[in-house]
């Protein structure tokens, strides 16, 4: 289908004529009986009647043929986004969020191209050039053989809608970062390594390409990969000294005990319980708890695992001094392929200077 240039036009411009076109409302409606003197006006002026509603609905209308450019809208879209007439693209591309095109217009060639119902969220443009939330849903239009002739759909305003639902992702990602912090109070000597972590792992998933919904997921795994800690007793977690294999085994425990209690928060997504369970796992499988080995391991535990332990290095303990950043660089280079994924090892040495 070509989607090079399309002529957006009010439905208003349909009033006039009398008559409405093939696959907009009104057209191919059956007579209600004979023809009879002044039925072809009276028709006439229903159809006028009945797009001047449409025009003035409170929600945006639109019309698109069969090869999906959008033809018509309705005086709610001219009035919110001030586009008509000649326009890119399938017609609505002016108006979206530069963010949102891409995967819109993918969904709508789909919609097209397989005649399925047409559903989507994105941002419209308004006149002051902000932006709003807007849900899109469009269905075919079949004629009497089966056949699309055109597609009909709606705009409506969800920027409420969103805002609260983005407010509520972010009491929920408040609390997990208390939960966080909570074990913080508690071992006194990692204090500020929640934020440090979730900070560099964020800046380490942009850069091997994780998109929005695994950067969120790296996110909530990075608040919370030492809650099972709360679990390990105190001459243990505040041992000042290495830790003897007896208490190395209660320490490891965390691993383990972190996702069953994260778990049972009942809202945490599955990739964050991965990386809860494994960010102690090493590459080549002498790690714990499941001793998974290479790309066994998920990916946001392999990426969390060089961020965990590089902060570790540079931080002081009361055990050991802090390294330089160029000591805890040599060492995850001589560990990657062995404790690390190389990949991910040679991704974060790319990373600039924080």
């Amino acid at each position: 289908m070509s989607s090079a240039e399309t002529s957006l036009d009010p439905l208003s411009d349909l009033t006039g004529s009398g008559q409405a076109e093939a696959g907009t409302p009104g057209a191919g409606r059956p007579a209600s009986g004979p023809p009879s003197s002044g039925s072809s006006a009276s028709g006439a002026g229903l159809d006028q009647l009945y797009l001047r509603l449409l025009d003035r609905m409170p929600v945006m209308l639109w019309t698109a043929d069969a090869a999906g450019r959008w033809q018509h809208v309705n005086g709610r879209w001219v009035d919110y986004t001030g586009l008509s007439g000649e326009t890119r693209g399938f017609g609505f591309e002016e108006a979206l969020h530069p963010e949102d095109e891409a995967p819109t217009v993918a969904r709508w060639r789909r919609a097209v191209e397989r005649g399925e119902n047409y559903e989507v969220e994105y941002r419209v443009r308004g006149r002051g050039g902000g932006y709003r939330w807007f849900l899109t849903q469009g269905v075919r239009v079949l004629d009497e053989q089966g056949q699309g002739v055109a597609w009909v759909g709606t705009c409506t305003d969800i920027e409420g809608q969103k805002r609260a639902e983005q407010q509520a992702l972010d009491a929920r990602e408040a609390a997990l970062r208390a939960l966080g912090l909570t074990l913080e109070a508690r071992d006194r000597e990692t204090q500020g390594h929640t934020d440090r972590v979730t900070v560099r792992a964020a800046r380490l998933g942009q850069a091997l390409g994780l998109d929005a919904e695994a950067l969120d997921t790296l996110r909530l795994g990075a608040y919370l990969h030492d809650l099972g800690k709360l679990v390990v007793p105190d001459r243990v977690l505040l041992k000042p000294g290495p830790l003897t294999p007896q208490e190395r085994s209660e320490m490891q425990v965390h691993a383990a005990e972190g996702e069953r209690l994260v778990r049972a928060l009942g809202f945490v997504p599955p990739g964050a319980l991965s990386l809860v369970r494994h960010h102690h796992e090493r590459w080549d499988g002498a790690g714990y708890p499941d001793r998974l080995a290479g790309e066994a391991i998920p990916l946001l535990a392999r990426l969390f695992a060089v961020i965990d332990v590089y902060d570790a290095l540079v931080s002081e303990r009361p055990y050991k001094r802090a390294w330089t950043r160029e000591q805890a660089l040599a060492e995850l280079r001589e560990q990657a392929g062995r404790q690390f994924d190389p990949q991910v090892v040679e991704a974060f040495l790319g990373l600039p200077e924080s």
